[in-house]
């Protein structure tokens, strides 16, 4: 039903460039990490291998599709295949040279991986009972799926602030979680015309937010319209630099949610206007018939399956088969001869769920029985989905980079006791426990009913995984709710907690009260010497540690593309000194130092010639850059090995000064990527007196106070530069300098403190 957009297909070849170069050694990691993470793959802990995170549009997957994921596992990765809570299939242990030969294999049948991680529009999720559930008030799986692709099309979904999640969901009970999302379509109709209520700014992890009521109702038609309005305020507005402050959530609390509206209706009125947006509409599928009843068989776990694995589907005679995944994890195998499913089963379709499930849809009743034998030769644990064994946690430190603690090992662990103590129970259908190996929330864990997130603390000097403990979340579309954080457990002793909490709690509205009440007897953590397990994360026979840990990869895009440039030409320049100031080296350093910048020009040049001349035509004419290196084109020119050896020092002190002139020029680069302009040549009447003047330290007013008496001494034009505090001083003292008549020329940024460069008025 996905159509694989052309303009991915075509794409393509420039990442088999790009990796060729990394292989080369032409290029470094840091470089090929913004490239390969827009295309979905994440390196694994220690960067030896990596993942690919293949995106299922709508989580809906056919039987052939299934298949090839299975064969991609299985081909060029360590077998391991994860079910995400946005829906998307991981494949696991891939090598870094066979990342082009799964995009290469999955095209084929309308699979990718672009757009899997990065600054990106990610996985749209959908509830996966779109199209069969009775309870949905229209089918939002197909207008989902057409977003999808006219969104892949766009360069813009690629080259955003920070990633972009959306979710639909067919009613109110809102599987998809749509005020979870930055942007979240909940279907509703008016009079007789379908449409959607729009929520925006949602999202989880650091300052969750939910999504605040963008319009009550847009018409179906608008869809395309109103995405894109969202997307270009976002791309325009968000902070690029700031990997902590970057998502849409956090712009809207800097703009205010009633100016945040204005900049939407805007782009709204001028995206009507001036373009035309018609999303694809899917050919109506012939209804399916079936005449036909589940087979009354006596087994109790044929009982089990149907009280609570089945699902009778709107259309009569139909099911849909929930099988519960644990840990959302399957081996290639497994997968594969679910897709085979298809072949005796016909007609059948799989969807992923947010639960980290596969969903089997237009099961025929008569062919339940059946069905459930052939899954129990398959999978070895799956009944019970959705209820408190089918524990929802990431992948956490096993594979994650930012990963604190092993939650699948945890994950395990619960659900031992689980098994042997609840099963039944009431408690057992009621609640759901989500868990995070770290305060990020891939997860879903702050709205889980019973959610736990990974944290380190240390006893007597020794590192103890710990984790968070947050109860009373909910997905219910305008009533979602965040968990309320409770309180602190060490790792080894959240299975006992649950065990007590769960056989105490009769009443689920003083759940609180009892979890605060019992997680004190849990709390203690006794010395190493007395258990050295409390030391030790699950399924681990080491004590714990944090190595392995480094930076995340999910924001990687044109901030890390820019550092990566400018560090090396760094190493280059120093390894031209060491050559006796090599012409080679020199050209790597203008090539680098050119290159950084032009990416926020949507510029990416492979040769040196190409670089300059960039650099020149968009940095140099445009008074970004100052003129003094007006000649860099000549200069690149000249760079021969017929230099003496009093020359070849001049050039590697030119691109010396060049190079430290691109690292200041990066410095003023603001949150949306832009440059202050070089002031026009000084006239000969302007004096240029330039004097520092020292104000870090001194607080709001006194330091404009000082600053304003000093000036009173100047002559006009004459220049100082400033040197203040973060916070109050240089929010305040440059506007004050400013309304007395003085001229802020420049603003640099440092390491803690800024540089302030002020002309005195007349």
């Amino acid at each position: 039903m996905f159509k694989l957009p052309e303009e991915i297909i075509n794409k393509i070849k420039d990442y088999h460039a790009s990796l060729k170069e990394f292989l080369d050694g032409r290029i470094d990691f840091s470089r090929f990490t913004a490239i390969r993470v827009p295309w979905g793959f994440y390196s694994h802990r220690g960067k030896k291998v990596f993942m690919a995170r293949i995106r299922i549009p709508g989580g809906v997957v056919i039987p052939a599709q299934l298949k090839a994921i299975a064969e991609a596992a299985k081909n060029f990765g360590s077998g391991l295949c994860h079910i995400t809570t946005r829906q998307d299939i991981q494949v696991h242990g891939i090598k870094i040279e066979d990342t082009i030969k799964v995009i290469e294999f999955l095209k084929d049948y309308e699979l990718s991986p672009r757009a899997g991680g990065g600054n990106t529009v990610r996985n749209i999720t959908v509830c996966p009972l779109s199209g069969i559930c009775k309870d949905e008030i229209f089918e939002i799986e197909k207008p989902a799926i057409a977003l999808t692709e006219y969104l892949l099309r766009q360069e813009s979904s690629y080259n955003l602030p920070r990633k972009f999640k959306i979710a639909f969901s067919g009613c109110t009970k809102d599987c998809a979680g749509c005020l979870i999302n930055d942007l979240g379509f909940l279907a509703k109709t008016q009079g007789n015309k379908k449409g959607f209520q729009v929520f925006a700014g949602g999202g989880m992890g650091a300052r969750s937010a939910l999504g605040k009521l963008l319009e009550d109702f847009i018409p179906e038609e608008d869809l395309g319209y109103c995405t894109e309005a969202v997307k270009r305020v976002f791309y325009k507005n968000g902070d690029r630099k700031s990997k902590q402050h970057n998502r849409l959530r956090f712009l809207i609390w800097d703009l205010g949610f009633t100016k945040f509206k204005e900049l939407y209706e805007l782009e709204l009125k001028e995206l009507k206007e001036k373009e035309y947006i018609v999303l694809r509409r899917f050919n109506l599928i012939p209804e399916k018939k079936n005449h036909g009843e589940i087979p009354k068989v006596q087994d109790e776990e044929f009982v089990q399956f149907l009280k609570f694995s089945v699902k009778p589907q709107k259309q009569k005679d139909f099911s849909i088969i929930k099988l519960r995944i644990p840990c959302g994890d399957l081996q290639s195998e497994q997968l594969s001869e679910l897709a085979e499913l298809g072949k005796t089963f016909s007609g059948i379709e799989f969807r992923t769920s947010q639960h980290q499930n596969i969903y089997i849809a237009w099961v025929k009743n008569q062919q339940l029985l059946q069905l459930f034998l052939k899954l129990k030769t398959i999978l070895s644990d799956f009944l019970y989905p959705e209820t408190l064994l089918d524990v929802v946690t990431c992948k956490g430190a096993l594979t994650c980079n930012l990963g604190l603690c092993n939650s699948p090992g945890l994950s395990r662990a619960i659900e031992n006791v689980i098994k042997k103590e609840f099963i039944g129970e009431r408690v057992f259908q009621e609640l759901e426990i989500k868990l995070n190996g770290c305060p990020n929330s891939c997860g879903h864990a702050p709205v889980g009913k019973i959610a736990f997130f990974g944290m380190v603390k240390r006893v007597d000097n020794r590192p103890v995984p710990f984790y968070k403990l947050l109860l009373g979340g909910k997905i219910a579309g305008p009533d979602t709710e965040f968990g309320q954080e409770i309180g602190i457990i060490p790792a080894k002793n959240i299975p006992a907690f649950l065990k007590r909490f769960l056989s105490k709690v009769d009443n689920l509205k003083k759940a609180k009260d009892i979890a605060r009440e019992i997680l004190a007897e849990f709390s203690f953590v006794p010395s190493y010497s007395e258990n050295p397990d409390f030391y030790k994360d699950w399924d681990k026979q080491e004590d714990f540690s944090l190595a392995g840990l480094g930076p995340g990869e999910c924001g990687a895009g044109v901030i890390d593309m820019i550092e990566s440039d400018l560090t090396q030409a760094k190493i280059v320049l120093e390894e031209a000194k060491k050559q006796d100031y090599s012409v080679e080296e020199i050209r790597k350093v203008l090539f680098l130092a050119s290159r950084s910048l032009l990416v926020v020009k949507g510029k990416d040049p492979k040769t040196e010639e190409e670089a300059v001349f960039d650099f020149y035509q968009k940095f140099i004419l445009e008074d970004i850059a100052s003129n003094e290196f007006a000649n860099l084109r000549e200069v690149l020119r000249n760079l021969t090995d017929k230099l003496s050896a009093q020359e070849r020092k001049e050039k590697f002190t030119y691109a010396e000064k060049f190079l430290e002139h691109i690292n200041q020029l990066y410095k003023t680069m603001d949150s949306s990527f832009n440059f202050l302009k070089q002031e026009p040549a000084k006239s000969q009447e302007q004096v240029t007196l330039l004097q520092t003047f020292d104000l870090l330290g001194t607080p709001c007013p006194m330091n404009y106070v000082k600053i304003k008496l000093f000036l009173e001494n100047l002559k006009a034009n004459e220049i100082v530069e400033v040197l203040l505090d973060e916070g109050e001083p240089i929010n305040n003292v440059p506007k004050s300098l400013e309304s007395d008549g003085n001229k802020i020329l420049k603003i640099e940024k440092y390491d803690g403190f800024y540089k302030v460069t002020v002309q005195k008025g007349n």
